[in-house]
């Protein structure tokens, strides 16, 4: 490493990195940092330049606290990033990433207010900062979203976001890229004034590189670490070349020499180091001296002239008060509706799909099938005969009577896939019914198989076989009845010796969409729940706007709170409008207190947005958030009963189903709506236990991820 001066007396760095090392997965991956020293002086510009990979964005994460580093340390003016005592994340640093990361929805205006609330700027002193940001940096129109914005105006943007509270460092990362030239040059002399007049500290990286001759100090990196860190007007001088550049490319040959030298030396016995890591640098003392005064400030006197103060001592985002909180939740939960306002056709999914869900489910399942086509062989050619009778008495709504004279025929026609199956009728049916009425148990089997309606079923679909089963068995009950009646006999004799009195609950008609509905109702809000509560972090931090707020001094619970009020205040329409159409325009009954009904559904919508805080918390591509959330969605489907009644499951699955967060609050909203019962009747608060217990543990759990997987 090269070294041009000596660190001037009692100075406190503005960034102080002794041997940092980070490396991403195990202790076996190759590191990105390699035992890295850095020293910035305050109130300087910091030119960092390398090729890609070379480290710099992750250096940049590591001294805003993003990344904690493997081993060295790194303090930002005096302390660590992160912890209590330092303004790091927070208001202590404005940043600006590689990356865009500016939400499209919001105006320049409105986004330049929501990092000046994160920072916890007064209105006034917001609106007077974008008044001269706009102005100075040739944003034509802050009221034009981001997204119709040219790709240099948006970098722009992204520029005035990291410089709208004054920070006393500022990290820019590639500021000039698609900038124009005169604007390049007048945001250096820009960067160059606030070194100047508000002892601004400046980190900059760039890949124009001679640009960075205008940084008071440059650091050439290479391979996780520093080849030399001095005034890029020394280094060009020394090395006797031209251009940074050529400076660049001298520093990396003798750095691999210097590295080949060593390994060779481990072969010899001779140990030789490499040159970056023979000593470690002070930073060159370029145009300022730094001391304390009286009043604990620092006074840094720049060329020998101009006296700036500045105070280190600002408010950590870590131990803010409750005010700060709220300013920084107002700006999240204000931005995140802004967004919604802007994207109707998200707010047309969030809303109507659930309700189109639920019409698409009262329309087509539960209702019983009708116009199912049967084929008929009567062999009865009496026309006084009862057989006409018995089929007329068979519901035509229901069943399609298609008549056949062979009975070959027509199980042909079921083979064909023509009907649904066979009736028979023997040509004796009339006179053996009879006989069997009147001989009772003395019947003989000839006057039995006679007398008896035989149906060849296709079985394959057990619903259609169950339906025509049923109104077969029902329509002869009829006939039977009126039979009877007409010989002046009880009718009752033709019912089975076993009667279905009024049900406890229930119609003695019971309906499968009035059993099914209650579960789709909250299998649909919780799958909802799920994708959109997911998708809104992951989008957020795969284009690095999560990350930026983060390091406004964001914090993680910040991010989840306001995430879930805004999606429950969408989820309340949501739940309002299925609701109506359930139990409105569908007519499905409710028997208990609505309230109970309502407060179900939104537990459970709770439940959805916790788990899918939890899958944004551990994967960062949305079709893995899907896969995920689809995967697990439909084995709970499955085991919640929603589809099939639980008692069907073997034990071990029914007791493991009981636990999922479907399956007791289906059965609780089911008694509310179908038997009446309240949260104190039979213990259905189970339900409502286990819809808490899967909240408040997934959200914990989620937000302990996204503090510490970064």
């Amino acid at each position: 490493m090269e070294n041009g001066g000596e660190r001037p007396k009692h100075s406190v760095l503005a960034v102080d990195g002794t041997g940092v090392c980070f490396r991403f997965g195990g202790k076996k991956s190759q590191p990105v940092l390699n035992g890295l020293d850095i020293s910035v002086e305050r109130g300087i510009i910091y030119g960092l330049l390398g090729p890609s990979g070379c480290g710099k964005t992750t250096l940049l994460r590591c001294i805003v606290g993003r990344h904690k580093p493997n081993s060295g340390t790194i303090t930002i003016f005096g302390s660590v990033p992160g912890q209590k005592n330092c303004s790091v994340p927070g208001a202590g640093v404005g940043f600006m990433p590689q990356e865009l990361a500016l939400y499209p929805e919001i105006t320049t205006e409105e986004t330049l207010t929501y990092f000046g609330r994160l920072y916890q700027m007064e209105p006034r002193a917001i609106k007077d900062r974008i008044s001269f940001l706009t102005s100075f940096l040739d944003i034509p129109d802050k009221k034009k979203q981001i997204k119709n914005l040219s790709g240099g105006q948006q970098r722009r943007v992204s520029f005035a976001a990291a410089l709208i509270h004054k920070p006393p460092l500022l990290i820019l990362d590639e500021p000039t890229v698609g900038v124009d030239p005169l604007l390049r040059k007048s945001i250096w002399k820009h960067l160059q004034k606030l070194t100047t007049t508000d002892a601004t500290t400046i980190i900059i990286t760039t890949h124009y590189v001679e640009e960075a001759r205008q940084a008071h100090v440059v650091g050439l990196m290479r391979d996780g670490h520093l080849l030399a860190e001095t005034n890029p007007e020394v280094l060009i001088t020394q090395y006797n070349v031209l251009t940074l550049e050529d400076v660049f490319l001298k520093l990396c040959v003798k750095d691999s020499e210097a590295i080949e030298a060593a390994s060779m030396g481990e072969l010899t016995g001779v140990k030789e180091e490499p040159l970056w890591v023979k000593r470690r640098p002070s930073p060159t003392k370029h145009n300022s001296v730094t001391s304390l005064n009286s009043e604990g400030h620092e006074t840094i006197l720049l060329n020998d002239t101009a006296e700036v103060k500045i105070d280190i001592s600002q408010t950590s985002s870590y131990g803010d008060s409750f005010k700060s909180t709220a300013n920084r939740m107002g700006a999240l939960i204000n931005k995140n509706f802004v967004r919604l306002k802007r994207n109707i056709p998200l707010v047309f999914f969030q809303i109507f799909v659930p309700v189109f869900q639920v019409i698409v489910f009262c329309l087509c399942v539960g209702g019983e099938p009708f116009d199912i086509p049967m084929a008929v062989v009567n062999q009865e050619t009496d026309i006084m005969g009862k057989s006409t009778a018995f089929l007329q008495s068979i519901s035509s709504h229901t069943i399609r009577q298609n008549n056949f004279t062979d009975f070959n025929l027509a199980v042909d026609s079921v083979k064909r896939g023509e009907n649904w199956g066979v009736i028979y009728i023997h040509s004796k049916f009339t006179t053996s019914m009879m006989d069997r009425y009147l001989e009772g148990i003395m019947a003989n089997n000839e006057t039995i198989y006679n007398s008896t309606v035989r149906m060849y079923l296709d079985m394959t679909n057990q619903q259609i076989t169950a339906t025509i089963y049923t109104t077969i068995m029902d329509g002869f009950l009829k006939f039977s009845r009126e039979t009877l009646s007409q010989f002046n006999w009880n009718p009752e004799m033709a019912s089975p010796p076993v009667l279905l009195e009024e049900p406890i609950y229930g119609e003695i008609d019971p309906n499968f969409t009035e059993f099914m509905a209650p579960g789709m109702i909250l299998g649909i809000t919780y799958i909802m729940a799920v994708g959109l509560s997911s998708m809104s972090v992951i989008i957020e931090k795969k284009e690095g706007l999560l990350d930026r707020s983060w390091i406004a001094g964001v914090r993680s619970w910040e991010v989840m709170f306001s995430i879930l009020f805004t999606l429950f205040i969408v989820m309340l329409v949501q739940v309002a409008l299925v609701l109506v159409f359930t139990f409105q325009a569908f007519s499905i009954p409710y028997r208990g207190p609505l309230v109970w009904v309502i407060i179900s559904v939104l537990l459970v919508g709770l439940e959805g947005m916790a788990y899918g805080l939890f899958i944004s918390s551990i994967v960062n591509d949305e079709n893995i958030a899907m896969m995920i959330a689809m995967g697990s969605f439909y084995p709970n489907l499955l085991l919640s009963g929603i589809i099939w009644p639980v008692e069907a499951m073997p034990y071990y699955l029914r007791q493991f189903s009981y636990c999922l967060p479907l399956t007791l609050m289906a059965n609780t909203m089911r008694s509310v709506l179908s038997r009446g019962w309240t949260i104190t009747d039979n213990n259905i608060w189970d339900g409502y236990l286990v819809a808490l217990a899967w909240i408040l543990p997934v959200i914990l759990i989620s937000s302990f991820f996204f503090k510490y997987k970064k």
